[in-house]
């Protein structure tokens, strides 16, 4: 075997070990002294490969068991107010544009369009946050998103990399490296 073959080998088994070790970091609506903030969370189960016909091989993260699933339709231009979540939910935007802010931070938003960005976790209910977040929907069409609850109102384990930010560009590019090793 000459260097070349052994060089590619040590590239193709460290991606995989890369590929299948990685863990999806999400923006979460967290709470911290009553107050509601943005953090950026890795999630403690890593990508594995998935078993489900059709996407065999492929990378797949668990996200927990979860209820009552609601497709939602927003008109352009609707103001959600400021507002707790009801219960610990994860959402994602399918189409459109949605801006969130905090009753504390002028300058601190999240504003998604859809994508790797448009997956959140909300977890900022009234036991935890007095004034929650406010969802702003200043797109020129509708915006579609999914509401989907954990079971009992589970949080995912994780770890808080980032404890008042929503989670950066830079931290969702393992994302792409996952999507060429399917």
């Amino acid at each position: 075997m000459n260097l070349t073959t052994s060089l590619r080998y040590v590239l193709l088994f460290g991606f995989i070990g890369v590929a299948t070790s990685s863990k999806l970091n999400v923006t979460a609506i967290g709470s911290h002294g009553g107050r509601s903030r943005f953090e950026c969370w890795q999630l403690s189960t890593p990508f594995s490969q998935s078993n489900q016909n059709g996407v065999v091989g492929t990378a797949a993260s668990f996200l927990g068991d979860v209820t009552n699933m609601t497709y939602n339709v927003i008109p352009s231009g609707f103001d959600g107010g400021f507002h707790t979540t009801p219960v610990n939910q994860w959402t994602i935007l399918l189409y459109g544009l949605a801006k969130l802010t905090l009753p504390d931070s002028d300058s601190l938003s999240v504003t998604t369009s859809g994508g790797e960005f448009s997956l959140l976790f909300v977890a900022d209910t009234p036991p935890v946050s007095k004034q929650g977040h406010r969802n702003t929907f200043p797109g020129v069409t509708e915006t579609i998103f999914l509401q989907i609850p954990t079971k009992n109102g589970a949080i995912p384990a994780h770890t808080v990399l980032s404890a008042n930010s929503p989670c950066s560009a830079g931290e969702y590019t393992a994302l792409r490296g996952l999507a060429g090793s399917g």
